[in-house]
């Protein structure tokens, strides 16, 4: 794994990514995952043998189990914690809005969520100069502090554990939120589609319009403002 790679002398490793920029509807939801280096090997043996992988190569079933075995909750804006036999794993869920990913862009927005949800994770405002490695899921990158060291990383989900555990626990928050939105708008099939632009999504935009959680600056959108 990646980590192991990348890790040298850092005291401590935080790892993000991102869901939901594709969609029509609906916010990008971050989750950073941070952690000690110290016995860094056996927590990733013991997520790997639950089973933690990137989120799109597992079942909505498996993902659930998963987020039950390790006892995640799913909520937004705080520092919460999970338990391996060698130690605490801190994480934090964020979400950007439609109306701010609408106002900056998505990959402004996605990368906002992803700092952000780092610093909650990692409560940075307490933390003195401890080395940081910091594994951010894609080509960009972000700055949080001068001893974070940040790296991109090309299909990060798949490469390192600890950003496959990041996908997972924000693809589960992000598919929650929209079925409880598929109840307020239940033309839309969001508890089926999760706001993406399926065949059933899209006619149902030409039909009833479009709901305050559109995104109105994307393509499949802005055509019906």
């Amino acid at each position: 794994m990646i980590e192991n790679d990348l890790l040298d002398n850092h005291q401590y490793i935080c790892a993000c990514d991102e869901v939901g920029r594709g969609p029509l509807a609906g916010p990008v939801v971050s989750c950073a995952v941070y952690t000690s280096s110290a016995f860094l090997s056996q927590k990733l043996n013991f997520l790997r043998s639950l089973g933690v992988n990137d989120s799109k190569a597992l079942t909505a079933v498996k993902r659930e189990k998963l987020i039950k075995q390790l006892k995640v909750e799913l909520k937004f804006d705080q520092r919460l914690c999970l338990q391996t036999p060698k130690g605490e794993i801190y994480y934090a869920i964020t979400k950007q809005t439609p109306k701010k990913i609408d106002e900056i862009n998505i990959l402004k927005a996605s990368l906002m969520s992803m700092r952000n949800s780092s610093l909650k994770a990692s409560r940075v405002s307490k933390l003195g100069q401890e080395r940081v490695l910091l594994l951010i899921d894609g080509n960009k990158t972000f700055s949080v502090k001068d001893s974070w060291e940040g790296y991109g990383v090309i299909k990060g989900d798949s490469r390192s554990c600890l950003i496959g555990l990041a996908s997972i626990i924000a693809k589960e928050k992000r598919d929650h939120l929209m079925k409880k939105m598929s109840k307020k708008y239940p033309e839309y099939g969001f508890e089926k589609n999760s706001g993406y632009p399926t065949k059933i999504h899209l006619e149902a935009i030409k039909k009833f319009g479009i709901t305050p959680i559109h995104r109105k600056s994307f393509k499949g959108v802005k055509e019906y403002l």
